[in-house]
């Protein structure tokens, strides 16, 4: 993305545990083309916005929770409305830091389904993550960090080895593939 102001083609997700603006569901998509969180006083929505945020909440199957109060929602539907929110503006590329921190197996099973549709569509995931299993079969190219410096950086297939995560993680890992996913077990 040299030469291109990144904002103009990625949305960063930043994740909001303690958001607890009387919001809805609509107004905390529609925040995204504010760049805040929430919807303040001199904001106002358009029909436009309140459409393009249904449309968006539809897009990844969370179409029903468009009239949800946000505090409401358990933190799995949170954290889809705040990809939503990251989705209003129709980024090209995604830049998301440990979207499914937190979340029980079920909601990250979901959220991971969701990632996969939209780089199905054609997105540009970037997805930071301590936790191989959380990336999607669609992933191919992986960047390990260790304290700060690039480690290993390639194809997903040929990084994700036993010898790399042992390093990474000064501890024995093994691995075990299946269908494009992949799992560390103690090595």
């Amino acid at each position: 993305m040299c030469g291109h102001y990144v904002r103009d083609s990625a949305s960063f997700l930043v994740i909001y545990n303690r958001l607890t603006l009387p919001s809805s569901t609509i107004e905390v998509v529609v925040s995204g083309f504010f760049a805040s969180v929430g919807i303040w006083n001199h904001h106002q929505l358009s029909d436009e916005q309140v459409e393009r945020s249904r449309a968006v909440l539809s897009e990844i199957g969370i179409g029903d929770l468009a009239n949800r109060p946000y505090g409401q929602l358990s933190t799995g539907q949170q954290r889809r409305v705040l990809l939503a929110r990251a989705l209003f503006t129709e980024p090209a590329n995604l830049v998301l830091d440990e979207p499914t921190s937190g979340l029980d197996l079920t909601a990250t099973f979901r959220y991971l389904d969701t990632l996969r549709h939209l780089m199905a569509s054609g997105r540009t995931i970037v997805l930071v993550t301590h936790h191989i299993h959380e990336l999607p079969p669609e992933i191919e190219r992986v960047v390990l960090l260790k304290e700060g410096e690039v480690f290993a950086d390639g194809p997903k297939a040929s990084i994700l080895n036993a010898k790399n995560l042992s390093t990474l993680f000064d501890a024995p890992v093994g691995l075990i593939q299946s269908n494009g996913w992949y799992q560390a077990v103690p090595g």
